[in-house]
């Protein structure tokens, strides 16, 4: 097969100009706020009462780490969830750490 380049013809395309280009882009804000958008709220008692044993420890796991940050701000909050030895740790130190949040 040939390596050639083959020329094209912009006659099948839309004549793109500037003008055309910035209504374009103009009309897209216009036409997602046209739509009112539903306000969504998350309800957490659909959430306790479907959530799994695990979930729910990684739930309040995040949230005692989260509490934690904001009591002791100096310190580098993580916690652990070993479901093998049934054993949860929080622990913040001076150290910066990789991920915020391990789970084995």
């Amino acid at each position: 097969m040939p390596n050639s380049s083959i020329p094209v013809t912009a006659e099948g395309l839309p004549k793109i100009s500037r003008r055309s280009l910035l209504g374009a882009i103009a009309a897209i804000p216009a036409a997602a706020t046209a739509t009112p958008a539903r306000e969504m709220k998350f309800d957490w008692n659909a959430f306790f009462e479907q959530a799994t044993p695990a979930e729910l420890a990684r739930f309040h796991a995040n949230a005692l780490t989260e509490v934690m940050a904001n009591i002791h701000p100096e310190l580098s909050w993580r916690h652990v969830i070993d479901h093998q030895t049934r054993f949860v740790l929080v622990v913040g130190d001076e150290r910066r750490v990789a991920s915020a949040r391990q789970e084995v």
